[in-house]
């Protein structure tokens, strides 16, 4: 299998960088395995590279260089695509980058195409081709500036898979990105081969690494330290790496007068080498989205003491066995936690063995392992079959149809709820096809349909339109079960073949809204309660349940009822200078529990859109008292008119409400 990993540049210390180095090492001990680079600045990359792992560089950015592009008049260009960051002055990938990747992407003989940018994966989404498509976030897209997130998330339905580096991770991303969540898999970044030297935990060197930037937390480890040092004078804090807060660091350890015990080292590439001489090593990181180099620690064998930031360390770490967690920001707890492995040597030495066991998921050959397994998996839901036909049959059962899913032994129909709420539903397909019954079915909601193979691989259903003519013929009420059943298919976002559930046992379904100048009147059918003594309709006030509105109730034949609202009264409980809202209920007798009043047995999807009604404005003569005037003396009451206007209306949830404002 031919691999290819889309980076931005290799030309800098950073995670990204170590991490994709490190995967496309391990994997390819079996697979042929490219880097390709939009941007060249430097001769040396910091991190080791296999030699078998070719790389490929878009632009050239070094001036010696006999194929540099500093010439091209694209090179100072925006890309038109490719989200640089607003404050940008000049483009850091150049739109000449842009075209040279959309070209070599047409051109590229690989099987896999990784994006380690989701500035990239924006670009590789839009691109046709047979090759799997993958995207792996390194960081947290949920947090992103809207600038990336939006055409990001856009993107992401042209991505055949989606890695994240933990399972928080899996679940924010997951929620936000509902349709496409199957796609996701948590994929831990891979470390280096570590090498024969491990620390021995007899130095009196605490250690830690990162780049010098605000949310790295070097200054809360320097305060942390000026606490350890005045008791622990022989011990040595090591800190390795470059960044803008280089300065800001070195002043606080002079005022500190630390300046013989805290130390910048300046970078380190490979950082094992140094870890080695340490025998504590801290992340006092404020977010990391994982932490390279905690494992890299362990894998040194040194115990950890790190923040419980999101969410990396605590799902790297196992507090007390290879490890400390503290708050974020809290330097006393830090300091606490530093000495309370200095103080005991027999359990730093027994820790940092311990997180050198723990680390070894993380080593090169379990990594490949995991993403080769994760491609498979990629690779056999692309292949899967994804279209449907769907229709309702006579009663009100779904049939789901996959014709190129051959005799369907043991697949299932999967039925998820999108928010995660409720537990996955499925049904089994019998030859091509499947049946959701509309009793026992899925509960109260919405649902997103896959198809789940015997083996466990599943991906989403797609469809054109689904046949819902028989929900316009059912038979309801319900003879049997709750009063209300319906299911009605739709084609969701994105063609995702999507279910609406409805169950209640008890339901009051509107039938005809008659809109005047004078009264609102409704009919209505109640099912699974009887009208009793009392009955009335009530209008309940989105924000003041002191201003809710009765209003009586007519028997009609059988479960059929009628109310008039005046439009009198509903104006005149309007509070002018703003809206009032009102949902309106049912209650079919006396201390009976309300009933929404909805629009739902129907095969419309979303009533709100569809059944508009007449807004009446009422028109009120207010008397405005007599004021002083002028030369002439006082001027006269006068008469004002304000009006009102009514707006009956379906909500979002296809209840009856009714909304009245201000009429200019």
């Amino acid at each position: 299998m031919k691999i290819s990993f889309l980076m931005v540049d290799r030309c800098h210390i950073g995670g990204v960088v170590s991490a994709t180095q490190n995967l496309a090492n391990a994997l390819v001990e079996k697979h042929e395995v490219e880097i390709v680079c939009l941007r060249k600045s430097r001769d040396q990359a910091y991190f080791p590279l296999d030699p078998r792992v070719s790389t490929v560089d878009l632009t050239d950015l070094r001036k010696h260089s006999p194929r540099y592009d500093g010439e091209n008049e694209l090179i100072e260009k925006f890309p038109l695509v490719y989200p640089n960051e607003p404050s940008d002055v000049k483009p850091w990938v150049s739109r000449l980058a842009e075209i040279r990747l959309r070209e070599y992407l047409a051109t590229t003989d690989a099987d896999v195409v990784i994006s380690s940018n989701p500035k990239i994966t924006i670009i590789l989404a839009q691109t046709p081709g047979s090759f799997l498509k993958v995207a792996q976030e390194h960081s947290m897209p949920t947090k992103f500036g809207a600038h990336i997130k939006k055409p990001l998330y856009e993107a992401y339905p042209g991505i055949d898979a989606i890695t994240v580096l933990t399972p928080e991770e899996e679940r924010t991303l997951g929620g936000e990105i509902a349709p496409y969540r199957d796609r996701i898999a948590i994929m831990p970044n891979c470390i280096p081969p570590v090498g024969e030297k491990r620390a021995s935990g007899r130095n009196k060197i605490i250690v830690t690494a990162g780049v010098l930037k605000a949310h790295k937390g070097f200054d809360d480890l320097i305060d942390a330290f000026a606490i350890v040092a005045p008791k622990y004078p022989d011990w040595q804090l090591r800190i390795y790496g470059d960044g803008p807060e280089k300065g800001k660091l070195r002043r606080k350890i002079e005022e500190l007068h630390l300046y013989s015990s805290a130390l910048l080292m300046g970078p380190a590439a490979p950082v094992a080498p140094e870890f080695v001489k340490g025998s504590i090593f801290v992340l006092p990181s404020k977010r990391e989205p994982f932490g390279v180099v905690v494992v890299e620690a362990m894998a040194s064998r040194l115990p950890v003491v790190s923040t419980d930031c999101d969410h990396g360390p605590r799902n790297i770490i196992a507090p007390g066995e290879d490890g400390l967690l503290v708050p974020v920001g809290d330097a006393q707890a830090m300091a606490a936690a530093i000495m309370e492995l200095i103080e005991d040597d027999e359990r730093r030495q027994r820790m940092g063995l311990t997180a050198e066991r723990n680390a070894e998921r993380f080593q090169p050959e379990a990594s490949a392992a995991r993403f080769e397994a994760i491609l498979r998996d990629a690779l056999t839901r692309k292949a899967l079959p994804s279209t449907a036909a769907c229709r309702v049959a006579e009663g009100g059962d779904v049939h789901v149809k996959v014709a190129d899913l051959g005799d369907g032994d043991g697949a299932e129909l999967v039925c998820r709820d999108p928010q995660r709420r409720k537990e996955p539903v499925t049904f089994p397909f019998v030859g091509q096809e499947a049946v959701i019954p509309w009793r026992d079915g899925p509960a109260e909601g919405e649902w997103e349909l896959s198809l789940r193979t015997a083996q466990g691989h599943e991906a989403a259903l797609h469809t054109d339109g689904c046949d819902v003519l028989e929900i316009l013929s059912l038979p309801l009420p319900r003879e049997e079960g709750p009063a209300f059943s319906l299911l009605l298919p739709y084609v969701g976002e994105n063609g995702r073949l999507s279910l609406r559930s409805l169950v209640r046992p008890r339901h009051c379904e509107l039938d005809t809204l008659v809109v005047s100048d004078e009264r609102i009147t409704i009919d209505a059918r109640l099912w699974g309660a009887e009208l009793g003594e009392g009955a009335q309709v009530r209008a309940v006030h989105r924000s003041d349940k002191n201003r809710n509105l009765e209003f009586p109730v007519t028997p009609g034949e059988g479960d059929r009822l009628r109310s008039e609202l005046p439009c009198e009264r509903l104006s005149g409980a309007h509070a002018r200078g703003g809206e009032d809202i009102w949902d309106l209920w049912l209650v079919p007798g006396k201390d009976a529990e309300p009933v929404r009043m909805c629009k739902l047995a129907t095969d419309v999807l979303q009533p709100m859109n569809v059944f508009t009604f007449p807004r009446p404005v009422l028109r009120t003569r207010v008397a405005r008292p007599e004021t002083k005037g002028g030369l002439f003396g006082k001027k006269p009451a006068t008469a004002a008119v304000i009006q009102n206007e009514l707006r009956p209306y379906y909500s979002s949830a296809g209840q009856l409400s009714l909304k009245v404002i201000d009429k200019k």
